[in-house]
């Protein structure tokens, strides 16, 4: 019996969030990017935001839950950006938090969008 989309969609992105985790805890949180392409890939939806979505947001919540593991994160953060000339408080940490999530969300979200177009490619 063939697996549904919504079923395939799910399923695929507990696995790109497990796996992104495992990866950003490891250290190797730029290798999301080869995982989104392969869960692209495997998604086959006919949507590409559909393959973003999948990747990019389990990508971002998996890098996410593992900044937030560490307790000292939100002072590492200050520290970090008073040294590169951000705001020495919790605003220098929020924006190079957001600025690593964005790398996150982009990273794993293009890896899926292209894995997306490599599998319309070679299945026309």
């Amino acid at each position: 019996m063939a697996m549904s989309y919504t079923t395939r969609f799910w399923t695929l992105f507990i696995i790109n969030l497990v796996i992104s985790f495992a990866l950003a805890y490891a250290g190797y949180w730029l290798l999301i990017a080869a995982l989104g392409l392969i869960i692209g890939y495997v998604l086959n939806s006919d949507k590409a935001s559909s393959a973003f979505i999948c990747t990019g947001v389990s990508g971002f919540i998996g890098v996410l839950v593992v900044i937030f593991m560490n307790p000292y994160a939100i002072y590492d953060g200050e520290v970090t950006a008073a040294i590169i000339g951000l705001p020495y408080s919790i605003i220098g940490s929020i924006i190079l938090l957001i600025i690593t999530l964005l790398i996150a969300l982009a990273l794993s979200g293009l890896g899926g969008l292209i894995g997306h177009y490599i599998r319309k490619i070679t299945k026309h």
